[in-house]
């Protein structure tokens, strides 16, 4: 392969990563839509949002042997497209049963994806020489905030639920139709294995961290600007200014994230991350007032920005086990974590309080610094 060729098929990795956080980006900027014209509750909707996780999930632990199987390049465009298509399904559903349907349907092309295109970015940064999976992940946090201003002007011009979703879904089509001729294949396919890729070995470890991550995320994500204005007493509008600190900061630093891990190593990127995640969660427990507590969030989206790139790199290169059953090992209880993480922050803010369980999350950024170096010590990257 030449360096132009390999140069492309980099390229045409970060454009599926782009193309699938533009289609998540686009399914949460039309939740309210959806919402509205299907006349739910917002316990209703929470059902359609739960089975568009449970989708992702549910499917992991076996797409990582089909993708050892066919190959990450072959699923990652099947799968793209079948997002693409999928992503159409929850517009037209005219009930609440048909769009929690639609919604575990786009679910699960959506996990699909997720495995396939990280495994096929594993493989692109192996040939590559050197870490290069943050910047993958950037272009997936750059697509989510591209798709949610797309759709976000497309309602602005009073354009409707499924005329939107159908001029997306096209543009993400094509995006995927052009990467397709520059995507990476893999020297070898596995032909046997396992067809069930729950954590395992040495793997347990990374997955484990991998779900501390998500559970922190999936919190800020969902409760950040609840936490704005019921604890710091922030106005409804200036509520939102946490979570977009976390997503902004996080998009840059995943773009400086290759120069980070080349320069610190996998695990002090880690550690140093789970410092700032946990000094982010301090400040805003300590001075729950909205500035202090927006820098924090912004400092946790600094900190876990490259955690869960470095985590699947690692699992596509640990020793014995093929990149898409390492990669789907710690995708499946990292993106369980995800799922768990807000009803946890909920239910528990329901007993002690949102700012108590800021103190919890303080403590799953901890068992980050401390599990990094053990997690790790298997890996067989050679560029950390």
């Amino acid at each position: 392969m030449t360096r132009r060729d390999l140069l492309l098929a980099r390229v045409a990795a970060s454009a599926i990563f782009f193309g699938n956080g533009f289609g998540i980006g686009t399914w949460a900027a039309q939740l309210p839509r959806f919402k509205a014209s299907l006349g739910l509750s917002d316990g209703q909707l929470s059902l359609g949002l739960l089975a568009f996780s449970l989708g992702a999930v549910a499917l992991m632990p076996v797409i990582g042997w089909a993708v050892a199987v066919v190959g990450s390049r072959t699923m990652s465009l099947i799968a793209a497209f079948s997002f693409a298509a999928a992503l159409l399904l929850p517009g037209l559903a005219p009930s609440l049963p048909l769009f929690v349907a639609a919604s575990l349907v786009a679910g699960a092309c959506n996990g699909t994806m997720d495995i396939a295109m990280n495994t096929n970015a594993t493989v692109v940064e192996r040939t590559w020489g050197s870490a290069i999976m943050s910047s993958f992940h950037a272009f997936f946090s750059l697509g989510g905030l591209a798709g949610a201003a797309a759709s976000g002007l497309l309602i602005r011009l009073d354009v409707g639920i499924v005329p939107t979703l159908l001029i997306s879904c096209s543009g993400m089509g094509l995006l995927f139709l052009a990467t397709g001729f520059w995507t990476m294949s893999e020297t070898e396919k596995a032909s046997e294995g396992h067809g069930f890729a729950w954590p395992r070995g040495p793997v347990v470890l990374l997955a484990v961290l991998a779900m501390f991550c998500f559970i922190v995320e999936g919190a800020i994500v969902d409760w950040s600007a609840i936490y704005l204005q019921t604890v710091a007493g922030a106005s409804l509008e200036a509520a939102v200014s946490g979570f977009a600190a976390f997503s902004l900061t996080m998009t840059i630093c995943r773009f400086m994230g290759d120069f980070a891990v080349r320069h610190l190593g996998r695990v002090r990127t880690l550690q140093l991350g789970g410092l700032l995640s946990a000094l982010g969660l301090a400040l805003a427990m300590i001075l729950p007032s909205p500035l202090p507590a927006s820098i924090g969030f912004a400092l946790v989206g600094i900190g876990l920005a490259n955690t869960v790139p470095v985590l699947f790199s690692t699992a596509g290169q640990m020793k014995g086990i093929p990149p898409s059953m390492g990669v789907a090992m710690v995708a499946t209880l990292g993106y369980g974590g995800l799922l768990m993480g807000p009803p946890l922050i909920g239910f528990g803010g329901e007993m002690l309080g949102l700012r108590a369980m800021l103190g919890l999350l303080i403590v799953f950024t901890f068992v980050i610094i401390i599990m990094s170096q053990q997690a790790l010590q298997r890996s067989t990257v050679q560029f950390s």
